[in-house]
């Protein structure tokens, strides 16, 4: 079904993806109150004393001051969505409650680490609240630019393995994120490109339990197309970036990029071997993928928004900006294929992000507690529903991205970017998807360097 286009808004916290599978809520977990026998009222008149009511600690007051949150974008809440309304609800009881002002910064993505460890040295922190990358938070946590939290999570609504998830390694959290979402990254595609060409689109093949590497190839061998006779291909089954394709190929593979339980990268593995040998093939021998034209960021986006690709493996993050009202055809949004180690449709953890406190911040306890009760802990699966219904085309598109039939496991290790694992494997990619060198060659020449970058990493070294 087509969704009435909403309004959008904007989350006041991005979903984000890391290390563990998210278990189920857990239970209370207490006993119940042992039953205390009492005479019936008409033989014991006596009223029973009001039971005590619980003292709570007052808030801790920190005097007007600014609690600054950055961002790579504006964060601020100023939609007229619930969500947004609720949000700026939860701002104006914190500033209240705390006698604090909350701001919002915008501060540039690749310049986030180096403003945190330059504030810190200079004993001034830039912002209380910091949206990282969390593969930065390795290098970060080791030169002692960031604060443990564990101290200040013994009484929150985070669950025991998303705080878990945040020790990177360490004994110590140093990261705050509130949930996971099902599935955040996968396949968008052209309906009317699938059905000119008489073929099954991917949610088709995938109801069939027959979206695997295989078709999607076939898929793309018949939809990249010369269609006005000149020699030139002017459709293509593909578009992409050999450093995102990479990434989400391996992990639909079952492999990962980094294993953080070995610390070794892990790109070397059957299974990502597996998947850099196919990716090879699309670009050189099949060449169902469009060149891009100096922008690898942003072209494959853009190609696929003016209809001349059938599929584009990416991120949902993506769609506002690049695909909604810019693709005037009938879309839609299934997971990456199974490549054929896989039992299941996996989602690789491309980049995620988590919220740390530099260094220095001042009553670091009260921050937490003010970061958590920004958080809509009760309404965050409405919220992302919401989001969703107001950038994707139809319900089984929602439903993919909700993960509503859970048929979608996570596949972490590719989250090691901080190590420079994500860095040593595109210098490769980018060589063998022009023809230059072959995977396996290209992974011997890099992964003896990528590992020695991480133990630097891992050891606290600076990588020169």
């Amino acid at each position: 079904m087509k969704f009435m286009r909403q309004k959008r808004f904007t989350l006041l916290v991005m979903f984000t993806l890391l290390i563990t599978v998210i278990a189920g809520c857990s239970g209370g977990g207490g006993a119940p109150a042992e039953a205390v026998n009492k005479p019936p009222a008409e033989e014991n008149k006596e009223v029973a004393a009001e039971p005590a009511e619980e003292k709570q600690e007052p808030a801790a007051d920190l005097k007007g001051r600014a609690v600054r949150i950055s961002n790579w974008w504006d964060a601020a809440p100023k939609g007229d969505s619930e969500a947004d309304e609720r949000a700026r609800e939860r701002i104006k009881n914190v500033e209240k409650k705390y006698n604090v002002k909350i701001s919002y910064l915008n501060t540039d993505y690749g310049a986030t680490s180096e403003k945190i460890s330059s504030s810190v040295m200079a004993n001034e922190p830039f912002a209380e609240i910091v949206r990282v990358p969390d593969g930065n938070i390795w290098g970060l946590m080791q030169g002692g630019f960031l604060t443990p939290l564990d101290e200040y999570l013994k009484e929150t609504k985070i669950q025991p393995d998303v705080i878990d998830s945040m020790r990177f390694g360490s004994d110590k959290v140093y990261g705050l994120t509130g949930w996971y979402t099902p599935n955040d990254s996968g396949m968008f595609y052209n309906k009317r490109l699938f059905k000119e060409a008489g073929l099954k689109d991917p949610q088709q093949l995938m109801e069939e339990q027959n979206w695997n590497w295989d078709t999607m190839l076939e898929a793309a061998k018949k939809l990249t197309v010369d269609k006005n006779g000149d020699g030139k291909m002017d459709q293509y089954g593909l578009s992409g970036a050999y450093y995102v394709l990479h990434e989400m190929l391996i992990g639909s593979n079952g492999g990962k990029m980094y294993d953080e339980a070995t610390q070794k990268a892990a790109f070397d593995s059957p299974e990502a071997l597996e998947a850099l040998n196919f990716l090879h093939s699309l670009y050189n021998d099949h060449k169902v993928i469009k060149a891009n034209a100096g922008n690898d960021w942003e072209d494959p986006s853009k190609y696929f928004s003016e209809g001349n690709i059938a599929m584009y493996p990416g991120g949902l993050w993506e769609v506002e900006g690049r695909i909604l009202d810019k693709l005037k055809d009938d879309w839609g949004y299934v997971y990456m294929p199974k490549g054929p180690k896989a039992a299941t449709y996996l989602d690789t953890v491309n980049s995620t992000e988590s919220f740390v406190i530099p260094k220095g911040v001042k009553d670091a306890d009260v921050i937490v507690k003010i970061w958590e009760e920004l958080q809509d802990f009760d309404n965050w699966q409405e919220n992302h529903r919401l989001w969703l219904e107001n950038i994707l085309p139809d319900e089984t598109s929602i439903a993919n991205a909700m993960n509503d039939n859970g048929e979608v496991e996570r596949v972490y290790g590719a989250r090691a970017g901080g190590l420079g694992v994500k860095e040593a494997l595109g210098s490769v990619t980018e060589k063998f998807v022009k023809g230059e060198v072959t995977p396996s060659t290209g992974v011997a020449q890099i992964i003896g360097p990528a590992q020695a970058g991480i133990q630097k990493v891992l050891k606290g070294e600076k990588s020169k």
